[in-house]
């Protein structure tokens, strides 16, 4: 699938968890909450169900008072787009959690799509310290380098993120930042193959899809239209009154 890149990269994660099971998960008592912290709320997220993921969320914070940044949010507030909200969050989880890799992960973020490439490059680098050959990061990296121009660098982090066989992360949102690299220097094809790969392994927020500047040269793709279609005809936003 997507070329010789493509048949690289073969770290598939298991499907996401039906929302039967979501369902199941969230009745179960209070004293739970700590283990669902991340759980259905970082499920919702990933199918697009942004705002139900954010109510979750706030539902479960009373019962784990000591932690105030969880990765669910963070990620509810980077596919909202609320980059203020999502620096915020960052600082705080970088201060509760000086070295937390995730932190790392997405501190470059509100820099990468607000055009503050120098923050950006300098978080990025940050990160990269701390895990120099993390896929989930590097391509991040060739993200940021295809946002600038830099066509050549972006590939190259393309194709290291591809030799390595392991990853702190979910690989659905390693294959995310590919499609993004792709769709940014000219390779609209290969980049929906990527996109369609990042659906399939787990990542589905089909909101963002519509929103990331990123992938704005694929909309116009009618495959592209299809699967957004598909994506909301699968996860309607009923799904998300748990």
């Amino acid at each position: 699938m997507g070329g010789p890149l493509a048949k690289q990269c073969l770290h598939p994660l298991p499907a996401l968890p039906t929302m039967d099971e979501c369902n199941t998960r969230s009745a179960m008592c209070p004293a739970r909450w700590t283990k669902l912290f991340a759980g259905p709320p970082g499920i919702l997220a990933h199918i697009g169900l942004l705002d139900h993921s954010r109510a979750m969320f706030e539902r479960g914070r009373p019962f784990q008072p000591r932690k105030a940044v969880s990765a669910s949010v963070v990620q509810v507030y980077v596919w909202n787009q609320e980059y203020d909200l999502t620096r915020q969050q960052i600082q705080t989880w970088r201060t509760e959690s000086p070295t937390n890799k995730y932190a790392l992960y997405f501190a470059p973020y509100p820099a990468m799509m607000t055009g503050d490439w120098k923050e950006a490059s300098r978080l990025m680098e940050e990160a990269l310290q701390l895990v120099p050959n993390e896929p989930l990061i590097i391509s991040l990296q060739g993200q940021l380098h295809a946002l600038v121009g830099n066509r050549d660098a972006a590939i190259e982090c393309v194709t290291r993120a591809c030799s390595s066989p392991k990853s702190f992360g979910h690989s659905h949102h390693t294959y995310y930042q590919i499609a993004c690299t792709l769709a940014l220097t000219g390779r609209r094809e290969t980049a929906f193959q990527w996109l369609e790969r990042s659906v399939s392994t787990g990542f589905a927020c089909w909101p963002y899809f519509l929103k990331d500047p990123s992938l704005a040269s694929l909309r116009s793709l009618p495959e592209f239209e299809l699967l957004i279609s598909a994506l909301q005809a699968k996860y309607p936003d009923h799904l998300g009154l748990l």
